[in-house]
C-alpha cells in the first residue's frame, strides 16, 4: 500500500502475478468448456467456468479487503484455493467423459498447482506478516 500526497492508494489487484495467472486459466478453460457436449451447457461446463472465474474473483476482493483486515484476505485466498481444487475436480471429469485430450488436461493441471502454490506462498506471507505484529 503506498501513499500518495498524504492520501492511501487502494492496492491494485490486477498488478499480482497469482492473479495474472488465473486470468490465463480462466482464458484455458473457457476455451475447452466450450468442445463440450451441448448437454453440458448448464452442467459441467457452467461448473467450471464459474469455479475457474471464482479463482481470480477472490484473489480481487481478498486483495482491497486485505488492506484493512488482513484476515479477510486470508479468506478469501482461502476460497481461491477450494476453487482451484473445485477446478481441479471439473477438469478431470471432463477428461474422464472424453471432453478434452490428456494434453489439454495435463496443462489445465499443471496451471492450477502453479497458482495453488503461489496463493498458498501469500497465506503464508500474509500469516506471518500478522504473527510478527503480535509479538
Amino acid at each position: 500500500m503506498k501513499k500518495i500526497k498524504g492520501k492511501i492508494q487502494i492496492k491494485d489487484f490486477k498488478q499480482l502475478e497469482v492473479w495474472k495467472k488465473s486470468i490465463e486459466l480462466n482464458s484455458e478453460i473457457y476455451t475447452l468448456a466450450m468442445k463440450f457436449p451441448g448437454f453440458e451447457n448448464y452442467a459441467l461446463r457452467s461448473q467450471i467456468i464459474r469455479s475457474s472465474n471464482s479463482i481470480g474473483a477472490n484473489i480481487a476482493e481478498g486483495n482491497c479487503q486485505g488492506q484493512f483486515y488482513p484476515a479477510k484476505e486470508l479468506s478469501y485466498l482461502y476460497n481461491s484455493i477450494g476453487s482451484a481444487e473445485e477446478t481441479r475436480h471439473h477438469i478431470t471429469v471432463a477428461f474422464e467423459n472424453g471432453y478434452i485430450h490428456k494434453n489439454e488436461y495435463e496443462c489445465i493441471e499443471e496451471m492450477l498447482q502453479e497458482i495453488k502454490l503461489m496463493l498458498r506462498g501469500m497465506v503464508v506471507r500474509i500469516y506471518n506478516q500478522e504473527q510478527n505484529k503480535e509479538a
